[in-house]
């Protein structure tokens, strides 16, 4: 968890072209909570849902929404790494929760 900890803090928080708090709000959305505002947040929030039905459209209205790749590219690997921990997170609990249940 430390760890994990630590590269969720790192994408939010470390540098870039994007700011932290559009990262966070890619973090926000892509937990499922809400879609988040304008076309990062929507695109956050379908990679956190559901990354398989992402299409280029999606990302090409970020794009033009942020004016750059990099900044595309931070929104979607901001949110891609954020869903991925939120599900091994779930992951582990359930297998913690199954552990419990076998004793």
């Amino acid at each position: 968890p430390a760890l994990a900890q630590a590269l969720r803090r790192r994408v939010i928080e470390g540098p870039g072209d994007t700011h932290p708090a559009l990262r966070r709000a890619a973090d926000e959305a892509a937990d499922g909570a809400a879609a988040g505002e304008g076309p990062a947040g929507e695109l956050a929030h379908q990679i956190g849902e559901a990354s398989y039905r992402v299409t280029d459209d999606e990302v090409a209205r970020v794009l033009a929404a942020l004016g750059s790749e990099r900044a595309t590219f931070e929104v979607v690997a901001a949110a891609a790494v954020l869903a991925g921990l939120l599900r091994s997170q779930r992951g582990l609990a359930a297998i913690g929760e199954a552990e419990d249940a076998a004793r």
